[in-house]
């Protein structure tokens, strides 16, 4: 069977970050033939916004967007696709995954999905030497507050050092993530670096500070000296203007 109903085009910011607002768009085209459009929303398979154009009811928000779509936007003039598109409000990190747009009428359907992923860039990010035994250093590093989960790596400018040892737990939608290694004591001035990246958002941040040979171990005291380097933040988003 022919398919009169058709999307041309799904619109779909593949990254948004936490709480800005988005735009998804179910461009579409039907015959003058078919009757009874039904344009429907999923998110994750649950469906989350439905409109029906030949009756005079607005459109609804349901489930995870409830509340959370202006219902007055509109993305074009034709009364059959004027609500067509998602104007959401407030995007968060439970937005993450895959938006599908039906549309479908008595005679023939359509439906096309894209993902989105919700970037949320730490609240927390710290580099700095902890209490170890003697004749050894102890660099910790740690962000809270992030998601998608980061990969987390320790590096120095001086000498190889091994894989670091990361542990990360999550906390409701946001991770908290570390990575601790031991090393021998420092023989003299050494610069030390955490990245923390995200691959699938083109987003890197990175923590350099240097420390000194023969400063105490201990995190509370004012004998051992950090001088904080640098510290910058790329960052894409795909699909935002």
């Amino acid at each position: 069977m022919v398919e009169s109903v058709k999307i041309n085009r799904l619109r779909v910011p593949e990254i948004v970050k936490h709480g800005n607002q988005a735009i998804l768009d179910c461009d579409f085209t039907m015959d003058a033939s078919e009757n009874d459009l039904v344009l429907k929303w999923y998110f994750n398979k649950s469906l989350v916004y439905q409109w029906i154009p030949g009756t005079k009811k607005r459109p609804q928000s349901l489930g995870v967007l409830k509340d959370r779509v202006n219902l007055e936007y509109q993305a074009s003039v034709d009364a059959n696709s004027i609500h067509r598109a998602l104007h959401i409000l407030s995007i968060g990190p439970d937005l993450s995954g895959n938006f599908t747009c039906s549309v479908s009428t008595l005679e023939s359907e359509d439906e096309k999905t894209k993902s989105m992923l919700v970037l949320v860039s730490e609240k927390y990010f710290e580099l700095k030497r902890l209490k170890a035994d003697e004749g050894y250093i102890r660099v910790q590093c740690r962000a809270d507050g992030i998601f998608p989960k980061p990969v987390m790596s320790l590096h120095s400018q001086q000498r190889p050092i091994p894989e670091a040892d990361v542990m990360a737990r999550q906390l409701g939608y946001l991770y908290e993530v570390s990575a601790q290694v031991t090393l021998p004591e420092l023989e003299r001035a050494e610069e030390f670096s955490c990245k923390l990246h995200i691959p699938q958002a083109n987003y890197t941040t990175r923590r350099e500070t240097v420390f000194y040979p023969g400063a105490s171990n201990a995190i509370t005291s004012s004998k051992w000296l950090i001088l904080t380097i640098s510290s910058y933040v790329v960052l894409q988003y795909i699909g935002l203007g």
